[in-house]
């Protein structure tokens, strides 16, 4: 089974400023993943996926990077819903055509 990488971390106060992930701060976690096409197969097919995120009290900010081949692919950020993100982080942080487009240069 492909996993997915999650780089995050979690912040309790709202009137802290948004920035994804120093590198000191970093929290690296693989989990398995539940969401379906075209999620998954990128997951499986790709190098390596990110998903950096950053939650606080009432939203997440966070966005997906995919390795693949000799690529690099950095997304844009996206600001959720935490129950959005924690019910299909993926989805909530890649938008599906972007998902697909990445999935057929695989």
């Amino acid at each position: 089974m492909n996993k997915l990488i999650i780089i995050g971390m979690v912040v309790f106060t709202s009137t802290l400023s948004v920035n994804l992930v120093s590198a000191s701060e970093k929290v690296l976690d693989r989990i398995e993943t539940q969401e379906g096409y075209p999620y998954k197969n990128l997951i499986m097919k790709a190098g390596k996926v990110e998903l950096l995120y950053v939650t606080q009290s009432e939203h997440t900010t966070c966005r997906v990077n995919v390795s693949y081949a000799n690529e690099q692919y950095q997304g844009s950020r996206f600001t959720v819903s935490n129950t959005k993100f924690e019910k299909s982080p993926m989805a909530a942080c890649l938008t599906r055509p972007v998902a697909k487009k990445l999935l057929s240069k695989l």
